[in-house]
């Protein structure tokens, strides 16, 4: 069953595009299914759970952190992770550079966007980014490599299209600045279960599905 439908998502995608499995909630034996079904980067977004599963299946997976992350968790990510999406303000930006430094490691993320403006979530203001990015340089031991953000709670695809399209042109933008060797803009992550089509659409080249995966 999960195999069968990671085959119909994969077949939708366009090759560029990047499945993130998002197996948070999910058994060790759902996501040992999702790894023999040829999906090697996994999302989880609480820290006790994803130790739990790197315990058992350690580095096979890109593990990829994507839920909201408390500075006092940072140092049980480090060294472990593929990419943490979730970077959402400098106090979270500065720990996760303080913490990669004691091991020697350059950690890589992605800018957490709220460009909807939803209290229910969280995530760098569009008018906060060019701070943001100007800080950047000065932390040695991360590489930015993109941006992400979830679509608007709407059942409008058209408010949810013109978030995803204005996620694009800032994407696009720093990409023609090229800031600094730290900043190199791979992925723009944008896309979840309800909305990816109009993610891929606009220009995302990393999803995250979750429910679409394990739905019998």
């Amino acid at each position: 069953m999960i195999a069968d439908n990671i085959r119909k998502i994969e077949l939708e995608l366009p090759e560029h595009v990047k499945l993130v499995a998002v197996t948070k909630y999910h058994s060790l034996e759902e996501t040992q299914a999702v790894i023999d079904a040829g999906v090697l980067d996994l999302g989880e977004s609480r820290v006790q759970d994803f130790l739990k599963k790197y315990e058992v299946l350690g580095d096979k997976p890109r593990w990829h952190f994507i839920g909201h992350l408390q500075k006092n968790k940072v140092k049980y990510l480090i060294g472990k992770t593929y990419l943490i999406h979730s970077v959402d303000s400098l106090a979270l930006l500065k720990v996760i550079d303080h913490e990669s430094e004691k091991k020697g490691l350059i950690t890589s993320i992605l800018l957490q966007l709220n460009l909807a403006r939803e209290e229910s979530k969280s995530g760098f203001l569009e008018e906060e980014l060019k701070n943001v990015l100007t800080v950047i340089p000065k932390y040695k031991n991360i590489k930015v490599l993109g941006l992400m953000a979830m679509g608007p709670l709407t059942q409008n695809n058209e408010e949810i299209r013109n978030i995803f399209v204005e996620l694009k042109k800032i994407y696009d933008r720093i990409v023609e600045e090229s800031l600094s060797n730290n900043i190199q803009m791979e992925y723009l992550s944008m896309g979840m279960t309800d909305d990816y089509r109009i993610a891929v659409e606009e220009g995302s080249n990393m999803i995250r599905i979750g429910r679409k995966i394990f739905n019998r």
